[in-house]
């Protein structure tokens, strides 16, 4: 582990780098690896809004679900990160992801995309009534 207790996995999804991933997973990293504050693989492809590292860490059994220090999820990592793209976000919904989970704060991921005015990102969740 490394500053922050952040593994290689942490960094190759922050570095979108596909063939880092697989082989790391392929090693036996765990895709749920959490670093000091709770993010794991998962929420740093949200954050860069990488839908190739999303896909690879979703695909090898990362859990949508895990919570970071701050309460978030991947899919309001990914909402506040979107700048409007919606691809992560429906993959992550796809894969079960709540878009009313609450974090810390009591912000739900559907809520942050109403926040942010953003009908870009808002618009991925019209089937969700809060």
């Amino acid at each position: 582990m490394s500053q922050g207790e952040r593994s290689p996995l942490h960094y190759a999804a922050l570095e979108d780098d596909a063939s880092a991933i697989e082989a790391l997973i392929a090693a036996g990293e765990s895709p749920d690896m959490q670093d000091a504050q709770g993010f794991t693989p998962l929420h740093f492809a949200a954050q860069q809004n990488s839908l190739s590292a999303a896909a690879l860490l979703l695909n090898a059994g990362a859990t949508v679900e895990v919570e970071n220090t701050f309460g978030n999820t991947a899919l309001s990592v990914a909402v506040f990160n979107s700048n409007g793209r919606g691809d992560l976000i429906r993959l992550l919904r796809s894969y079960g992801a709540d878009p009313l989970h609450s974090n810390a704060s009591g912000q739900t991921p559907v809520g942050l995309a109403r926040l942010i005015a953003n009908y870009d990102v808002a618009q991925f969740f019209s089937d969700v009534a809060e």
